[in-house]
């Protein structure tokens, strides 16, 4: 199974096992997004504050996506962390489950 992060409408692979993803979300909600910061100020500078908005597990396939919200200097943008071997698919279920929630 594959990590990725997807931000600004790219999936990035990095170099996290699902395990460790999980083991740190348990601890800290927030832990796992310091694993990816790097990666983000790559492409966004001025990081000021990040939350942790939303996670979704899908159980069958042991996928899951875990949100963010970060506030920079230009503004507020999600990154999601997405574990699973199929991350557009499950993206995808996530924005359906979102959709439906408010039905």
């Amino acid at each position: 199974m594959d990590v990725f992060v997807y931000v600004l409408d790219r999936f990035i692979p990095v170099d996290l096992t699902k395990n460790e993803v999980l083991k740190a979300f348990k601890e800290d909600k927030l832990k796992p997004f310091e694993f990816i910061r790097e990666v983000i100020e790559n492409d966004i500078k001025g990081i000021k504050n990040v939350e942790f908005y939303n996670s979704y597990f899908e159980k069958r396939y042991n996928e899951f996506l875990i949100e963010y919200l970060v506030d920079f200097s230009n503004g507020k943008f999600a990154v999601r962390l997405i574990a699973s071997d199929n991350p557009r698919k499950l993206l995808m279920d996530y924005y359906r489950y979102e959709r439906n929630k408010y039905k």
